[in-house]
């Protein structure tokens, strides 16, 4: 079988039967990197218009503040276990923030005072106790009845940079799915409800475990509060994930899924990759 390379360089484009005929003012293609793209991972993203998300690795007890102008800040947390009466782990996915209230008593745990306290799944949510013998707990081991307690100071901070909305991104060191800040001057995103948020996030997951997510996923989505329930996103398997994501001369969509090898080059679209590394 012939194949057409279709090489774009942001000098023009280059149609070549053969890779060994492209012109020799093109070898300074990092074909290092296209291998990159052939055999890491790629994942999912959503996107958020809020200044502030939320990331938690369940394995590390750490949570991590991203911002939309500023450094990410790690603080430590402790979350769910079940190793205590009537505890549960805490769920993996993506959240938002749904409720808040400077104070809040657990109607199902005797009453309990929640300080800085932020909802996001159900009964679950970000928050402060009174006393500081939970300390002892934050960064190193699970201790709560499910939900994701800070200190009071970093409760205080979560609190203050957190609105409705606010994504949270819970994980047990790699998901599938990850956050992003939206371009608020751009129109360039696409928002579902609730309902058709679910099947295309799904449908979008389906493609990266088949390998074929960058010829049949091309648009940004925004989330919020509004389409995005206490039920939460699936974030998916990473094992799942298709290690080479199939690329065609149709597909447009690359640089947004690896973006950090956007700022080298364009990058080259064709039927076979395994025959064109071979000839360098």
């Amino acid at each position: 079988m012939k194949f057409l390379y279709i090489i774009f360089l942001s000098t023009g484009i280059i149609f070549a039967d053969d890779p060994n005929k492209v012109s020799s003012e093109y070898k300074s293609i990092n074909f290092e990197e296209l291998k990159k793209i052939s055999s890491t991972k790629i994942v999912d993203t959503l996107y958020t218009l809020s200044d502030y998300f939320v990331e938690i690795d369940l394995t590390k007890q750490l949570g991590y503040l991203h911002s939309r102008s500023d450094s990410i800040k790690t603080f430590k947390v402790s979350t769910g276990t079940r190793k205590i009466k009537d505890g549960v782990e805490t769920n993996t996915g993506i959240f938002v923030i749904q409720h808040k209230a400077p104070k809040w008593y657990s109607t199902q745990f005797d009453s309990t005072l929640m300080l800085h306290w932020m909802g996001f799944n159900y009964g679950i949510g970000f928050h402060a106790l009174a006393g500081k013998s939970y300390y002892k707990y934050l960064g190193k081991k699970t201790s709560s009845h499910g939900c994701v307690r800070v200190s009071k100071e970093d409760a205080k901070e979560l609190f203050a940079k957190l609105t409705y909305g606010s994504p949270v991104l819970i994980h047990k060191g790699q998901t599938a799915v990850k956050i992003a800040f939206a371009d608020k001057h751009s129109s360039d995103y696409k928002y579902y409800d609730r309902e058709n948020l679910l099947k295309e996030t799904s449908r979008r997951l389906t493609h990266l475990y088949k390998g074929s997510y960058l010829n049949f996923v091309n648009e940004k989505i925004l989330i919020d509060h509004q389409n995005v329930t206490h039920q939460g996103i699936s974030i998916g398997e990473i094992k799942k994930v298709a290690v080479r994501q199939r690329i065609y001369p149709d597909s447009l969509f690359l640089e947004l899924a690896v973006p950090e090898i956007r700022a080298q080059f364009i990058p080259v679209r064709f039927f076979s990759v395994e025959k064109l590394f071979a000839s360098n």
